[in-house]
């Protein structure tokens, strides 16, 4: 399926996730493993038991220090009780660039924005994402003083974000922000100027009045919004989209057909891990204090805190967050409207564990 320029024509309003518990213990059935996982935060989960099989595996992530999730993981042993031995690749400063990673083989599994994964699994990347890891952190900034009450009040002004790339090569942050302007009825590609920015200039260009408004996610643009005393305008936090995954994990088709029992050690490790970060932001902020050394330790807490971190979905809750996020692609052109965003989801997510 190939990617299409804006269209200025409105589409109806994407579906509503539908955010149901997962139930159930896990089962083999054909020749594959269909695991149902329970998520009952009253009860003790019960999980499938790995197979015992060592794997060594490439992880392709976008500045991986900043991932609670992956943190984690890597530092408390759910991996290694998974007997998961995971090299994390370095050179990925954007979602579109750790996708590079796992296209070219460099990397097994990858962990990206949904929308970093949807324009290239739309692209014909052999892919299928297998486990949602957190919400979002995406946030559009402004001077405090300044008249931007509302991200309808940027119309004919400019915004800086770190990776502004346009099309289908946008960066997640970019298309999150144009599907907000979109249902408020403004054309992301039109009646706004995109900027790409380092984020250490922020300051300087909102000064000068080079831009208007500077976005982009934690722990990036918290730091900007601390340190610059700037008013958030919108973010991915607030109202339905709090409950909505963010960063993803994903795995290569290749993988996934050799090594099928991978995934589930990959899946279970990791929703164990998001679920301790959820549960214990102080220690969480803790092993990230350690990684990013020029973050205080309670402002990553704040962070943190201010961050939505119950949201992991599998199987049947993955699929329809995906599905909705083909809906809000459709809003921007980057989807033909005709599509069934439903059989889009399921072709791209494996259903490792089945809600």
């Amino acid at each position: 399926m190939s990617l299409r320029p804006f269209s200025r024509s409105l589409v109806r309003p994407g579906r509503r996730a539908v955010l149901g518990g997962l139930a159930g213990i896990g089962v083999l059935a054909g020749g594959g493993i269909l695991l149902r996982d329970r998520f009952d935060q009253a009860e003790k989960e019960q999980h499938a038991q790995p197979d015992g099989v060592f794997r060594k595996l490439k992880l392709a992530c976008p500045h991986p220090s900043h991932d609670p999730v992956l943190a984690m993981a890597l530092r408390d042993g759910f991996l290694d009780r998974y007997n998961l031995d995971i090299t994390v690749l370095d050179g990925a400063d954007t979602g579109r660039q750790a996708l590079d990673q796992l296209r070219t083989g460099a990397a097994d599994v990858a962990i990206a924005p949904a929308l970093s994964w949807l324009p290239q699994l739309l692209g014909g990347l052999e892919a299928k994402l297998i486990c949602g890891l957190q919400s979002g952190s995406s946030r559009l900034l402004v001077d405090r003083r300044s008249r931007f009450k509302r991200i309808e009040d940027l119309y004919r002004h400019a915004i800086a974000l770190p990776d502004a790339a346009g099309g289908p090569d946008a960066g997640a942050d970019r298309l999150f922000f144009s599907i907000v302007m979109r249902r408020k009825g403004m054309n992301p590609n039109k009646d706004v100027t995109w900027i790409s920015v380092a984020p250490e200039r922020f300051g300087e260009v909102l000064a000068s009045g080079q831009v208007q408004a500077v976005g982009g996610h934690d722990p990036v643009i918290w730091e900007a919004q601390q340190s610059l005393h700037l008013a958030e305008l919108a973010s991915s936090m607030t109202g339905s989209y709090s409950a909505r995954v963010v960063r993803v994990l994903g795995a290569r088709d290749d993988l996934l057909a050799r090594d099928p029992r991978a995934a589930v050690s990959l899946v279970l490790a990791f929703q164990e891990a998001a679920r301790v970060v959820a549960s214990h932001l102080a220690e969480t902020a803790s092993v990230m204090a350690d990684q990013i050394p020029d973050m205080p330790q309670d402002s990553i807490l704040k962070m943190l805190q201010a961050e939505k971190h119950d949201v992991h979905p599998v199987g049947q809750e993955l699929r329809e967050q995906i599905a909705q996020y083909v809906d809000e692609l459709k809003l921007i052109g980057l989807v033909d409207e005709n599509q069934d965003s439903g059989s889009i989801s399921k072709r791209f997510c494996a259903t490792i564990l089945r809600g």
